[in-house]
């Protein structure tokens, strides 16, 4: 199949020429070297013609054509891409050289048609290597296969953006992070104005990477080219807090919660930012936790200043826990306030009130770890209270989402946990059911 397209693609530029009554005898000699598929022969002549006349435009431009002929005879589209870089010389000299005329000549046209044929070519190859199931899995190392079409396309036609978006996607499948982030950086560069879509997708990729500072300046970038688009004060917010700048963060929505104090979306975003960092916090406390359990088990079989050394060091070490415990309090009640505000705003809305039952959820499960690792029995008890409180605040949400679309099984799924913990076995059991466990 390979062989035939590009076959006739020019028998159709024949039949341009000969419809034109051309008497070029170049153009003659090499059409019908190209209709026997002796391409050697063809190259040959339009090299000797390019070796007479440097400024022979219509020699370049066939150059092109057939060094494109010639790529598609190779199975491995890694094979072809030097004969793709030569033509893409031949068919840029031959640009050039009709830019200088004084009429633009009708190969010009042609060879437009030429260099996006023998693209499209290559791009379909990719694309239905990484859509077409059977297709892939008929290909050995399919994304590397596919993005060795990209290249090609890229290289036969250096300013199509989507050759470096689709190549983008398939580095981003093989978790070459780095060279994705390239990708569609070129990309980007090509479009006159990106779309919203392709700033959300390279704000999202340099996040993966954690440039956080390139993230910000496409974040700014996006904003002003998409002001009423809140997902970019959500990515800002988001390579704020995940760069440790997280007043930053909290200093941007609320700036614009006061110009706009009704609107659900900021407080979205500053309620679901903020929390983020809470979860993170979380997992750095239960790995403190772990950590001074470990040193507890180690100071049984340390005496006198070692052991006065060891305590010492739990000590700063509980410091650090209570400090980041502190802080995590004071994100969660932000977050819960915010997000109590979006739920008032939106009465109907079912992830308001489920993200406020897992806001609760998690802030229970966090009192009951404190619980677990603190020897003072009377605190122990205070923080299980705490605990199921916050358990029996998340039900009032989680029983409002489930109400609101009784058809979500992660609902259910989240009421049965709660209940379950609660010792609400009733509830549960129906909550089981309803989750279809």
């Amino acid at each position: 199949m390979n062989r035939i397209k590009p076959f006739l693609l020019i028998f159709a530029l024949a039949g341009i020429f000969w419809a034109c009554e051309t008497t070029d005898p170049l153009v003659n000699e090499v059409q019908i070297f190209l209709v026997t598929g002796e391409l050697d022969q063809a190259l040959a002549v339009v090299e000797n013609a390019i070796a007479e006349d440097d400024n022979n435009y219509i020699a370049h431009y066939y150059k092109g054509n057939i060094l494109s002929v010639m790529a598609e005879e190779y199975e491995d589209p890694r094979d072809r891409k030097q004969y793709y870089e030569r033509a893409r010389a031949s068919f840029d000299r031959a640009i050039e050289l009709m830019q200088g005329l004084e009429e633009m000549p009708d190969e010009m046209e042609e060879l437009e048609e030429t260099v996006t044929f023998y693209w499209a070519e290559e791009f379909n190859a990719g694309v239905n290597i990484i859509n077409d199931d059977s297709v892939r899995a008929a290909t050995p190392e399919p994304n590397f296969t596919a993005i060795a079409h990209f290249e090609n396309a890229a290289t036969v036609q250096p300013d199509s953006a989507l050759s470096y978006m689709v190549m983008s996607s398939s580095y981003f499948n093989e978790n070459m992070i780095d060279e994705a982030v390239e990708m569609y950086e070129i990309a980007i560069s090509l479009m006159e104005r990106p779309e919203a879509e392709d700033y959300e997708y390279m704000i999202s990729i340099l996040l993966v990477q954690q440039n956080f500072e390139r993230a910000i300046e496409y974040s700014d970038k996006a904003r002003a080219d998409y002001p009423d688009n809140t997902v970019f004060v959500q990515l800002l917010a988001d390579a704020y807090l995940q760069s440790g700048m997280q007043e930053e963060a909290i200093s941007l929505v609320e700036g614009l919660i006061a110009e706009d104090p009704d609107n659900p979306q900021y407080r979205r975003v500053l309620g679901t930012q903020i929390y983020q960092t809470v979860s993170i916090l979380s997992d750095q406390v239960t790995e403190l936790y772990e950590t001074a359990f470990e040193m507890r088990r180690d100071m049984r079989s340390l005496q006198g200043s070692e052991r006065d050394a060891a305590e010492r060091e739990l000590n700063q070490l509980q410091d650090r826990i209570d400090s980041l415990e502190e802080e995590m309090d004071e994100l969660t009640q932000i977050s819960i306030r915010e997000m109590q505000i979006v739920a008032e705003l939106e009465p109907d809305s079912e992830s308001a009130n489920f993200i406020l039952g897992i806001i609760f959820q998690n802030r229970a499960a966090s009192l009951f770890e404190r619980r677990n690792n603190t020897e003072d029995n009377q605190r122990a008890q205070q923080y299980d209270d705490r605990a199921r409180d916050n358990l029996r605040e998340a039900l009032v949400y989680y029983e409002r989402a489930a109400e609101i679309n009784p058809d979500n099984p992660e609902n259910w799924q989240s009421l049965f946990q709660v209940y379950t913990t609660l010792g609400m076995e009733e509830e549960a059991m129906e909550a089981m059911e309803r989750a279809g466990l």
